[in-house]
């Protein structure tokens, strides 16, 4: 399992700001991840980061509410 940091980003005045503690979820990967992710009302966006087998630091920028592909595409 991984360990992913979730930071939560808000618009305040029109300055991007945090909303909330930094929350560290373990899942196997970034969608399992981001699906047990529960943000606050006021955030819009999400920064992610984890670290890969091989070591390499990775960040994933997401906008909130998170839409995955089987909501966006529906039945295929």
């Amino acid at each position: 399992m991984r360990e992913y940091t979730f930071i939560s980003k808000g618009r305040d005045k029109g300055i991007v700001v945090d909303v909330d503690l930094p929350k560290k979820i373990s899942a196997i990967s970034l969608k399992k991840a981001i699906a047990k992710f529960s943000p606050k009302e006021l955030c819009t966006m999400a920064v992610i980061y984890w670290t890969s087998r091989k070591g390499n630091e990775s960040k994933k920028v997401i906008a909130m509410p998170y839409i995955n592909r089987k909501q966006r595409k529906g039945r295929l």
